[in-house]
């Protein structure tokens, strides 16, 4: 109903878009705005082999898709945007039949999310992910409907074929010197590698497991979750040289607080190059955790007075094209670090792709990443970037600091990309190699090790934007 609604006032919008100039103006206005509009898009192929410990199941699946936007010009500081997306299996071994006996009859975790966690047995999404009434004044957008967001919890979490979207309204102002002013009520997401738009409450859990309840047993908020949306706010201020200080509110409602600090201080020095940063995020449930059935605490997403805090650091040094970074995260045993997953990658200093800090409590990280741009031996266009991060847990059976049963690991990556010049302007290559060994007890449990350790992911990705 709510997104009915919400969509019923785009297109209520969209008349004035068409309708707010008289007859004379109309001609030349409108036909004005409509020809000057934007044609923009993605072409995109995937390639991911998931590579499992020997004796468990492995998985391969290549596809195609993208998506292809229209924008408007602007008609007294309107205008209208639409794209669509789509993803589609060219091959595939994934479907509901191709699971692991060891692990509970599990199936894929990473190539299903090329298309749809939902289904396995799905071979082609398509649907519009952005569909929105944007009006400009002075340095000032207001958005309303179907967008793109990219805020540190909130974001697109581009690493499959369609990202993340969410419909609601956006307030954006620089207006201030020095300072970015960001707010907005989302009342719907697409989630990535699912079919298409659910509201806040419905999209939790969707596509995406629910791991323990802290009280022991499967968790099971799916469904029974009660939300009116989720509100943000933040702040970021520049107004210290070589300093962005930035401050950011989400409130879940009905389930929980989310408080965001980060500073980041760069400094350059010829060619060398320095970068010191801190991070601190408190976490705390409202309302009811997201469902007021006290007799069944897992129907709720954060347990019952659950707090957690999480701090941050990083410090680097860098000389032409090369920065050496050294990041550490420490989540107290207060409680675990939560953030719906389903809808964009948390931002700490030790986040990796393909594996997460969420759901941990007395959790500690350190990882060290090289980052080497080749163009300084005359490579324009080829960069890399490798980490090494060694992520500490609690026990894998204490899901009260748990919730998915990941034991102690370290994971290395390598990302290499290269962005072609000239006639192929616009293309884009990269290849993402994830490895991750278990240095916790797994018990001998292949639950404990499916699709989580001792396996790599090979990635290869192939972008045309336009």
């Amino acid at each position: 109903m709510k997104k009915s609604i919400l969509l019923t006032s785009i297109l209520a919008a969209s008349s004035i878009f068409a309708a707010g100039v008289s007859k004379a103006d109309n001609t030349s206005a409108l036909h004005k705005a409509m020809t000057s509009g934007k044609v923009s898009g993605q072409v995109r192929y995937y390639y991911m082999y998931e590579d499992n410990t020997a004796g468990l199941e492995d998985y391969f699946g290549s596809s195609l898709g993208g998506k292809l936007k229209y924008e408007t010009g602007s008609l007294y500081g309107f205008n209208l945007g639409a794209a669509f997306y789509t993803t589609h299996f060219l091959s595939d071994n994934v479907s509901s039949t191709h699971t692991e006996p060891a692990a509970n009859n599990k199936g894929s975790r990473y190539v299903v999310g090329l298309l749809d966690a939902t289904n396995p047995d799905n071979n082609g999404i398509t649907d519009i992910g952005e569909l929105y009434l944007n009006y400009k004044i002075s340095k000032t957008n207001v958005t309303l409907g179907r967008m793109k967001l990219k805020t540190p919890f909130i974001n697109p979490e581009d690493g499959r074929m369609i990202p993340t979207l969410e419909q609601g309204l956006w307030v954006k102002s620089k207006d201030v010197d020095n300072v970015v002013l960001q707010a907005g009520y989302i009342n719907a997401f697409w989630n990535r590698s699912t079919p298409g738009w659910r509201s806040v409450e419905d999209s939790l859990g969707f596509g995406y497991a629910q791991g323990k309840a802290t009280v022991g047993g499967a968790a099971k908020y799916k469904g029974n979750i009660t939300s009116d949306g989720v509100y943000v706010a933040s702040v970021v201020y520049k107004g210290v040289p070589n300093t962005k200080i930035q401050v950011w509110d989400y409130y879940l409602d009905n389930i929980m607080n989310v408080a965001y600090l980060q500073a980041d201080y760069k400094k350059k020095f010829g060619d060398f190059k320095l970068v010191v940063a801190g991070q601190y995020i408190a976490e705390q449930e409202v309302g009811d955790g997201g469902n007021s059935d006290d007799t069944h605490p897992e129907y709720s997403y954060i347990s019952k007075d659950e707090k957690s805090k999480t701090y941050g650091a990083k410090v680097g040094v860098g000389y032409s094209g090369t920065m050496i970074t050294l990041a550490a995260t420490k989540v107290t045993s207060q409680g675990r670090f939560l953030f719906p997953r389903e809808w964009g990658k948390e931002p700490l200093f030790t986040f990796q792709k393909r594996e997460r800090t969420d759901g941990s409590g007395d959790a500690t990280a350190t990882l060290l990443t090289l980052h080497q741009d080749f163009k300084v031996i005359g490579l324009n266009g080829l960069s890399m970037l490798a980490g090494i991060g060694k992520y500490n847990r609690v026990d894998v059976k204490d899901s009260a600091l748990n919730k998915y049963g990941v034991p102690s690991f370290i994971q290395g990556n390598i990302d290499v990309r290269y962005k072609f010049s000239g006639a192929l302007k616009g293309l884009n290559v990269e290849y993402i190699l994830a490895r991750k060994h278990a240095t916790g007890d797994t018990y001998d449990n292949a639950n404990f090790v499916f699709r989580k350790n001792d396996m790599s992911i090979h990635n290869f990705i192939m972008n045309y934007n336009f």
